[in-house]
């Protein structure tokens, strides 16, 4: 029985023969190239929406620490501004 599928059930094969296509029905062999490609197509844009993904959360991650550390330091009231001022003209 011809699978296109790899042992685990998850990847398109990419060893896929000239024969093995040569064994199937005359209907089949005109199908299964083009199925074999959108099926490749499709894991490819499944491996970019991954990768994608994975670059958004660290991202995320990122705008998380920064907004954590913002946060953390302490907030300069208005007294603190001017006497801050009066300091570095003096």
């Amino acid at each position: 029985m011809f699978n296109i599928l790899d042992s685990t059930g998850s990847r398109v094969r990419r060893d896929i023969t000239a024969q093995e296509l040569g064994a199937l029905p005359e209907a089949e062999q005109e199908i299964a190239p083009r199925y074999i490609a959108a099926a490749l197509d499709a894991e490819e844009a499944a491996d970019a929406v991954r990768e994608a993904e994975r670059i958004l959360r660290q991202c995320q991650r990122d705008e998380d620490a920064a907004i954590f550390a913002a946060q953390s330091d302490p907030v300069q009231d208005r007294i603190d501004a001017l006497r801050a001022v009066i300091a570095a003209n003096q």
